[in-house]
């Protein structure tokens, strides 16, 4: 997937104000009778249809329809993220709405408060239908976590479906000539590599996508948090060594911004204009097209680190929401949840989309040990499963977001210092979560 399209400003200020105001008032629909189905003879799934999926996608649903026969699943593409998010948020003030849709996070977040989200804990302990103790605990921790929501009971909102990981990329062709034998571990080595870079080649080494989620990786990554219950921390020293370190980068022309919501950095990349590159790991099969046009050597690496600290990683990717329609469609929603995420069809959708399969007992499949032998950087992001943690999914987060990215940019553009920065960025964000 090339991550990652997010729900723009304009959307969140035409519908962000509305779930606020009806879940404050307690003016909720709370019962699925006040809720009916976009369609009654099909459960209309609303997906985003990229290119690496679509074909997937249509491929299991005609497979699930065959298998298990009652209301057949239809799969309707919905545009972009930001197009999902405003016709979900449309359809639910209709009061009609699909089965299912894919949703990040901070975009289920926003429709819990409607009373349109059906919580999923039922289905997953239904001892017909549901998932076993020993299934629930093959799926990687932080995935399971990332969909439960701690300003809703933490009750488990959406399920995991196109997850990745962040990963730096590296031009193995790019480093060869800075003589450097290895993709750095910590962030003291990136920037030790860059200044080589600059030296030896006379050229910057790292493109900057200006991204809230490669924000928190590199707290995470720096040793801090984003949060504690409902309070922000960007204020905290972790958040501003790393706003620093990114300005150092630019300070001293190691690194340069690429245009906000573009992939410039993947084409520079390929063309050996740059040597990293920190982007999702599902980027892996637009990296593999662009090598066939023009071979070059590439590969994948975790994210660096602070020196003293252990590895960690940003978990993100879209998730599967289930809508308040009928019961009927409601469970059948649910089971085709349990079919697109069971053993198998996770290490194909793996393997044949780029995302990482979210089972740990993936690691045994023949298929994907044998793809992983031919080609060992597509086992990195697998790998970092195990320390990769999920972003903040509190109410009002994709406000924050736009926060994030805008601080990001004024310490990039050199508008401010990063403690000035972080301060104001802190500040903002705890009125988005009604703390003083």
């Amino acid at each position: 997937m090339l991550y990652k399209k997010r729900v723009n400003k304009i959307l969140l200020v035409l519908f962000f104000p509305l779930t606020i105001l009806l879940w404050g008032t307690g003016c909720v629909f709370s019962t699925p009778s006040e809720f009916v189905p976009l369609n009654s003879t099909h459960v209309i799934f609303w997906d985003r249809q990229t290119a690496e999926s679509a074909e997937f996608i249509k491929e299991k649903t005609h497979e699930f329809n065959q298998l298990y026969p009652g209301i057949p699943v239809k799969v309707e593409k919905a545009g972009g993220y930001a197009e999902i998010f405003r016709k979900v948020s449309a359809s639910i003030q209709a009061h009609k709405l699909p089965a299912l849709a894919v949703s990040y996070e901070s975009m289920t977040s926003e429709y819990i408060p409607t009373g349109a989200v059906v919580p999923l804990d039922e289905y997953v302990n239904d001892p017909e239908i549901g998932l076993s103790k020993e299934e629930l605990e093959d799926f990687f921790p932080a995935v399971i976590m990332a969909n439960r929501y701690p300003d809703f009971d933490n009750k488990l909102y959406s399920f995991p479906l196109a997850k990745s990981v962040l990963v730096l990329y590296y031009n193995q062709d790019v480093l060869k000539r800075a003589e450097i034998t290895e993709p750095p571990k910590t962030w003291d080595d990136f920037y030790n590599h860059l200044r080589m870079i600059k030296t030896k080649m006379n050229q910057k080494g790292y493109a900057i996508s200006i991204d809230c989620s490669t924000v928190s990786a590199m707290i995470y990554s720096f040793g801090g948090k984003i949060v504690e219950g409902r309070q922000t921390l960007f204020s905290a020293d972790e958040t501003v060594h790393v706003f620093s370190f990114l300005q150092r980068l630019i300070q001293e022309d190691l690194a340069y911004v690429i245009t906000p919501g573009t992939f410039d950095d993947q084409i520079a990349f390929a063309k050996g204009e740059i040597a990293y590159m920190i982007r999702s790991s599902s980027l892996r099969i637009a990296l593999e097209l662009l090598e066939k046009e023009k071979p070059f050597q590439w590969g994948i690496a975790p994210l660096p680190y602070r020196d003293g600290f252990r590895p960690v990683t940003v978990l993100f990717g879209p998730n599967i929401t289930i809508f308040k329609t009928t019961p009927e469609q409601q469970k059948r929603a649910w089971k085709f949840i349990r079919f697109m995420t069971s053993k198998e069809n996770t290490v194909n959708w793996a393997i044949e989309t780029g995302y990482v399969p979210i089972r740990k007992s993936s690691a045994e499949n023949i298929k994907l040990q044998q793809f992983w032998q031919e080609k060992p950087y597509a086992k990195v992001p697998f790998d970092c499963l195990p320390f990769a943690k999920p972003e903040p999914n509190l109410s009002g987060w994709q406000q924050i977001r736009d926060m994030v990215e805008s601080a990001e940019l004024e310490v990039l553009t050199l508008m401010d210092t990063p403690e000035n920065v972080c301060k104001r960025l802190e500040k903002k964000a705890n009125a988005v979560l009604n703390l003083p």
